[in-house]
C-alpha cells in the first residue's frame, strides 16, 4: 500500500457514468491495486445517472460517496454567485484554495494523494485537475472530443453563445474547460488515451496508453467486470457470429423506417447468431428473421465492457461511433454500415442534426481504426 509520511494515503475516483467506471476499473487493475480507493459518484449533466450501486458492486472502494449537486443545473442566480466567487479567488491568486474548498464539500481532501477523473470539463473534475501540483491527478479518456484541437479563443461562429463564453472564461481562469478550451492546469496531470499518437492536444505532464496489456491484471479485470455487470455471465460469446452496435437513425432523418428494415435484412442474410447492442437513446425495434438467434444487450452495460470478449468475432457498426476508438486496442476488425441515400435525405430533413457523408465517415475510420475496418454500403 502507498504510504506518505507514515500515513496511509488513498485515491479518489470521480465517477459519472458507465464508460467512466469501466475505464477506472481498468486503471485499477493496471496501476491502482496497491492503493485503497474511495469513489465520488455525481450525476452526469442532465442525464442524472448515478453509479453508486455499480461502484458498491465492484467492491474495490472503501467508501462510495454520492451527491446530487449538478452545477450546470443550478438556478442562474446561484451560478452567478458561484462564478463571482471564482473570479475573486482567481484575482487574489487563490484559485487552488477555492478548488480545495469545493472538493471538501464532498470528501475529506486530506485523505487522498491521488485523484482519477474523466476529462477536465466538469467543475468538480476541473477542481481535481487544478490540484495537480500537489497530488497525482490522472485524466482518463472521454471520447472522440479528446482528439480535437483545444480552442484558445471563442470562434466567431460561437461568439454569441453563452456556453462558449462560460467555457472560455472558466478555462482562462484555470478552473475547468466546458467547451474544450485549453486549460493550463492540464500540464500537471497524466493523461490516458487509447491512441496517444493521434492526440492533437498534448498539454499534459505525460500521455500514457489506455488499455495497455502490459502490467494489467487481466484475470482481475475480468472478475471485476463480471461482478459489476453480472449479465456478462449469461452472454454466450462463443456461440455468436457477430455483435451489432446500432445508433438512433432518426437523429438525421425524419423517417428512418426504411433504413431500419434495410439493416435487419442485411444482418438476417449474413449472420445466424448475434449480440445486439443498441444505443441508449435508440427506440427502434428490429424484426430479424426467425432463424436468427438475437440476444439484446442490457442498455446499462457500456459498449466497452464487451470488447475484451469479442476477439475473433465480426463487429458491425452502424455508421460511425466513438466505440471505434478502442477497436485497435482489442485487435477487433469492424464492418461499418453506410446507408445508400441516407446522407442526401438527411440534408433535406427537418431533423436536428445532419448526417456526415461517406468521405467524412471514412476519414474518421482512417484516423482511429486504420487497417481494422471496411465500409459496407447497403
Amino acid at each position: 500500500m502507498d504510504v506518505v509520511g507514515g500515513i496511509m494515503k488513498k485515491g479518489l475516483a470521480v465517477i459519472y457514468d458507465p464508460h467512466n467506471l469501466y475505464q477506472f476499473v481498468w486503471y485499477y487493475c493496471n496501476s491502482g491495486k496497491t492503493k485503497k480507493w474511495d469513489a465520488l459518484c455525481l450525476p452526469n449533466a442532465d442525464k442524472g445517472e448515478y453509479m453508486h450501486s455499480f461502484c458498491d458492486r465492484a467492491d474495490i472502494f472503501e467508501n462510495v460517496f454520492c451527491d446530487d449537486t449538478e452545477f450546470w443545473g443550478l438556478p442562474n442566480s446561484r451560478k452567478v454567485v458561484l462564478f463571482m466567487q471564482m473570479v475573486v479567488y482567481f484575482i487574489i491568486g487563490r484559485r487552488t484554495t477555492f478548488c480545495q474548498k469545493l472538493l471538501r464539500n464532498y470528501v475529506d481532501l486530506d485523505d487522498y494523494d491521488e485523484m482519477v477523473v474523466i476529462a477536465d470539463v466538469g467543475l468538480v473534475s476541473g477542481a481535481c485537475v487544478a490540484l495537480g501540483k500537489e497530488k497525482k491527478v490522472v485524466i482518463l479518456e472521454d471520447g472522440i472530443n479528446d482528439y480535437n484541437r483545444r480552442l484558445k479563443k471563442i470562434p466567431l461562429s460561437r461568439i454569441k453563445s453563452p456556453y462558449a463564453w462560460q467555457g472560455f472564461l472558466l478555462s482562462v481562469m484555470g478552473y475547468c474547460s466546458p467547451g474544450w478550451f485549453e486549460l493550463s492546469t492540464d500540464k500537471y496531470c497524466i493523461k490516458y488515451a487509447s491512441q496517444p499518437d493521434m492526440m492533437n492536444y498534448t498539454n499534459y505532464r505525460e500521455i500514457r496508453l489506455l488499455y495497455e496489456d502490459e502490467g494489467t491484471d487481466a484475470q482481475l479485470f475480468d472478475e471485476l467486470l463480471r461482478r459489476i455487470y453480472p449479465e456478462l455471465n449469461i452472454y454466450d460469446f462463443n456461440s455468436i457470429n457477430a455483435i451489432v452496435f446500432t445508433r438512433p437513425l432518426d437523429d438525421f432523418v425524419d423517417d428512418d423506417e426504411k433504413y431500419v428494415k434495410r439493416l435487419w435484412k442485411y444482418i438476417s442474410k449474413e449472420y445466424k447468431s448475434i449480440l445486439l447492442k443498441k444505443h441508449p437513446r435508440e427506440k427502434e425495434g428490429y424484426s430479424f428473421n426467425s432463424d436468427i438467434k438475437v440476444v439484446e444487450v442490457n442498455k446499462e452495460l457500456p459498449a466497452e465492457v464487451l470488447l475484451p470478449y469479442l476477439k475473433g468475432k465480426e463487429v458491425i457498426v452502424v455508421m460511425t461511433s466513438s466505440i471505434m476508438l478502442y477497436f485497435k486496442s482489442f485487435s477487433l476488425f469492424s464492418k461499418v454500415i453506410v446507408f445508400d441515400g441516407y446522407y442526401k435525405e438527411s440534408q433535406n430533413s427537418n431533423a436536428n442534426s445532419k448526417s456526415p457523408d461517406i468521405e467524412e465517415m471514412r476519414a474518421i475510420c482512417e484516423r482511429f481504426c486504420k487497417g481494422f475496418y471496411q465500409i459496407d454500403i447497403i
